[in-house]
């Protein structure tokens, strides 16, 4: 059962770059992001209505450390992912979501106490993935190239380091956290990643123009990303944090670069080029590098 949702969790978030990409047409790109939260906050509420009770001991340094982590697992990255796709192309944005293990492994073996486990072969993993993202950048660093793609790049992959700090944080969190259990978890992250989005909107793009809601494309934009690629998709996720430990919940997203490249391909006719379809293909080398030794490690645990 947990392999099926591992697929559909893929699904969901191969397809959201492409609603994303559809949403940020017309709507400004903290405000998409915004409302991807709001209204998944509000499905989330419909499905755990009946679950809604508040522990002893919530307002206290755990509601605040699951707030933290909900900034840096969804606040922050759907801020830096909305903003980046306005430069950068559905497939090139998938593509860089697929370094979330890389980094994973990188923010756990630096805070996490995974240095213990490093071992030549993650090493090697590592490098090829730096060379991947290398490949992409590369071309496009030239003073002839398009900076403001430079500026989306660089805002993906950031996007991709705090989806890892929030995956680190979230199973620390999870795992020890008796008071805020799953479902409360999730309905905390997102209302305080929404509170973030709510502050950044205000300061750089005024008031949500709630009429760009009733075009077909933007709030069907909006129903997928807040139903299916948020409230649906981190409940999965979480679920699969718990199951299988942040590391290999992360690879959930070596699927997602080949579901966003064919719908880029399908919807918008937009090929790679050389260099991103190489560094494209290094970068999902690297991460079945350390997907291998993942398991490897699990293996050794549980024996």
């Amino acid at each position: 059962m947990n392999y099926i949702l591992f697929g559909v969790l893929s699904l969901f978030w191969g397809g959201s770059f492409v609603a994303i990409k559809y949403l940020i047409e017309e709507v400004p790109s903290f405000t998409s992001a915004f409302y991807r939260v709001f209204f998944s906050i509000i499905f989330l509420v419909i499905i755990y209505l009946r679950k809604l009770k508040i522990r002893k001991g919530f307002w206290g340094k755990e509601l605040f450390f699951a707030s933290i982590a909900g900034v840096c697992s969804i606040g922050i990255p759907f801020s830096l992912l909305f903003w980046g796709e306005r430069f950068v192309s559905p497939s090139i944005a998938g593509v860089l979501n697929g370094t979330v293990p890389f980094w994973t492994l990188i923010i756990s073996l630096l805070f996490f106490g995974g240095l213990k486990d490093v071992t030549i072969r993650k090493c090697l993993g590592l490098l090829t993935g730096f060379f991947g993202i290398a490949l992409i950048f590369g071309p496009k660093l030239k003073m002839t190239g398009n900076q403001n793609e430079v500026y989306g790049l660089i805002a993906i992959i950031g996007m991709a380091i705090f989806y890892s700090i929030g995956i680190n944080l979230n199973k620390k969190i999870l795992s020890h956290n008796k008071i805020i259990i799953k479902h409360i978890n999730t309905i905390v992250q997102q209302v305080a990643s929404l509170i973030y989005l709510g502050v950044i909107v205000l300061l750089t793009e005024g008031l949500p123009n709630l009429s760009l809601l009733a075009s077909p494309q933007n709030y069907l934009s909006v129903i997928y990303l807040s139903l299916f690629s948020t409230c649906i998709a981190f409940i999965i996720f979480y679920h699969l944090i718990l199951e299988f430990g942040p590391v290999k919940a992360s690879t959930v997203t070596f699927f997602v670069p080949p579901i966003a490249l064919s719908l880029d391909a399908v919807i918008y006719g937009r090929q790679l080029s050389l260099y991103e379809a190489l560094g494209a293909a290094i970068i999902i080398l690297s991460m079945f590098m350390l997907k291998e030794v993942q398991k490897k490690t699990n293996s050794k645990i549980k024996r």
